[in-house]
């Protein structure tokens, strides 16, 4: 971080918070009586409306019939089941002099009934009011009244109030007369592993602190693919990673995280074992929100740049972000670089990028995108070939999303790459498709995936103008399915960068416990265009140039949640066997890694 991002930070963090009465900003913690209104997907309630509610003796659930059991003296409304006895008061909304039994409530009728839980999601209905003709506004609401249980924090960072044992998801379309509920700003570790909030709070909640410790043990074996020589390598890591938060006030706050590694290399065809020791700063910033009292964020300095499938970045960069959001829709616009020793492929380079998102609904968002690095190495008399820069400039969309009540998910990312390579012109095109059921009724809740990632290829290297489609640089290529762990989709042995290769991707996957998955995958790798190199794999051998087959992989991955409460595990196994452009009698490879996660 130079020293104008430092002093611009500090006469930020000087500013007095603004004070604005009309504001009215509330806030529900634990004990808060209030009354959600949303619909229900069978896991999640998805507010609509949101109001806060004077104290009152009995709880309240409003909402439709969906089946009646005079034998057993019970209905189910939603996730509910009302026990109805002989002390429960029926009433029409209509008529107060009507009376309804259980036996003439029919299925789609709408109650409102107050009563108390004797046991979870198991209600005991005191008095029911029916209404026989709900007008048409009520369809598809459940609304319940009761006091805020905790306050969560989904993946993608959005609170959850539970309320009645149901998480109720508080999104940007959420009404809420007399105030606004803002997302609560807190940084999670491994947001697409949907790691719970484990951190400690001190000082009245203004200092929060959170911390991980991590171990990876990795094999690899004969990744040049042939027996005769010694290609096999085995990697070790310990880190430790810390966190801290520190709230100034609803609207601001101040974000770090470092982390201390220590890791060691063996390889066959090295005489020496490589260890290094590293300790480093992976994020430390600055964040402000309602800047001008209009619905305008700023973040400025070291920050994770990360997105849902980690297709176009998963990077921390220095950076000045500006993020304006209202309702569904949503714009960022930024400046990053990387001060400090980044990669040698990633040095002296910065970029702008701007992104616009509509979310629709949960889980849903489409996003438009512009990102455009510049990079200008400088001379560097100790190398004997000079490094060319590479400068492209992105246009790409990206759509994710669910349907079906979650049971069908969909990724599409692609992007057209101009600029310049060296001396060259870039002009690509990628894209990444890839659908996930889920068959949510069954044992195992087991899922099938698949896709197709395609990046053009280069058929004249010679004409000027680059053809190879390439990723940012700063992508991981990294997600999961429907399972515990992400991993990487394209696959945990050859991890290819999405660059004139054509990937077709089937497979499976199952939960035999709620807090562990199993994945099988299956990947078939062409080039699109034969070339003697791959731009980035783990691969220690290239391709003969003359054919496109590059072979198919196949990947275990197994993951487990919350083993002793704080502690995640993963498993992963590649198999890859070569095709045509490794020769003719190519050997197989394997890769294998157990890695532990424990979060205090």
């Amino acid at each position: 971080m130079n020293i104008n991002m430092i002093l611009v930070t500090f006469l930020l963090l000087g500013q007095s918070a603004e004070s604005d009465d009309s504001k009215n900003e509330i806030q529900f913690p634990a004990g808060t009586r209030v009354e959600v209104d949303g619909r229900f997907d069978g896991e999640v309630l998805e507010a609509v409306k949101l109001v806060r509610e004077e104290d009152d003796d009995y709880l309240e659930i409003k909402g439709f019939v969906d089946a009646v059991y005079t034998d057993q003296s019970q209905m189910k409304v939603g996730p509910f089941t009302i026990l109805i006895d002989e002390e429960t008061d029926f009433d029409d909304s209509e008529d107060d002099e009507e009376s309804h039994e259980l036996d003439e409530i029919q299925i789609g009728w709408r109650v409102e009934i107050e009563g108390e839980f004797v046991s979870p999601l198991v209600f005991k209905a005191i008095e029911v009011e029916v209404e026989t003709s709900p007008s048409e506004r009520k369809i598809g609401l459940l609304e319940l009244e009761g006091y805020v249980e905790a306050q969560e924090i989904d993946e993608d960072g959005v609170p959850i109030l539970i309320i009645h044992g149901i998480p109720c998801r508080i999104g940007n379309s959420t009404e809420i007369p007399g105030g606004v509920f803002r997302k609560i700003a807190k940084p999670l570790y491994d947001r697409d592993e949907r790691r719970p909030n484990s951190r400690r709070s001190y000082l009245d909640g203004r200092l929060g602190l959170a911390g991980r410790l991590y171990y990876e043990f990795e094999e690899r074996n004969n990744l040049d693919l042939s027996d005769l020589d010694q290609a096999d390598r085995t990697d070790k890591e310990w880190s430790i990673s810390l966190q801290a938060l520190w709230s100034i006030d609803e609207d601001r706050f101040i974000f770090g995280k470092g982390r201390s590694k220590s890791s060691t290399t063996d390889e066959d065809d090295e005489a020496v074992t490589l260890s290094e020791e590293d300790l480093g700063l992976e994020e430390l910033y600055y964040f402000q929100r309602g800047i001008g009292g209009y619905p305008i964020s700023l973040q400025i300095g070291r920050m994770d740049f990360d997105e849902g499938r980690e297709w176009f970045y998963d990077s921390s960069l220095d950076a000045v972000r500006l993020i304006w959001e209202e309702g569904p829709y949503s714009v960022e616009a930024s400046w990053s670089t990387f001060f400090g020793d980044p990669p040698v492929e990633l040095k002296d380079r910065h970029q702008h990028i701007l992104v616009g998102t509509y979310r629709p609904e949960s889980k849903t968002q489409h996003s438009l995108y512009i990102i455009d690095v510049i990079q200008d190495r400088e001379f560097d008399p100790e190398l004997t070939v000079q490094l060319p820069n590479e400068s492209p400039f992105f246009i790409g969309l990206q759509s994710h999303g669910r349907t079906m009540g979650g049971d069908l998910r969909w990724w599409a990312d692609a992007a057209y790459v101009a600029g310049v390579s060296g001396f060259d012109e870039i002009s690509a095109f990628g894209f990444d498709l890839k659908a996930a059921r889920r068959f949510g009724d069954l044992w195992g809740k087991p899922y099938v995936f698949g896709g197709w990632a395609w990046g053009s290829g280069d058929d004249d290297p010679d004409d000027g103008t680059d053809n190879n489609f390439r990723q940012t640089g700063y992508q991981d290529n990294n997600s999961r399915y429907f399972g515990i762990s992400s991993y990487r989709y394209l696959g945990v042995l050859l991890r290819p960068e999405l660059s004139n290769m054509s990937i077709l991707t089937l497979g499976a996957g199952f939960l035999p416990r709620e807090n562990t998955s199993v994945d099988i995958a299956f990947h078939q790798y062409n080039q699109v265009e034969p070339a003697d190199f791959l731009r980035r794999s783990r691969l220690k051998i290239s391709p003969n140039g003359i054919d496109s087959e590059l072979g198919t992989e196949i990947d275990l991955v197994i993951g487990l949640n919350d083993v002793f409460d704080q502690l995640d595990m993963e498993f992963e196994v590649g198999f890859f066997q070569p095709g045509d452009a490794f020769g003719t009698n190519p050997d197989s490879g394997w890769f294998s890694s157990i890695q532990f996660k424990y979060y205090f």
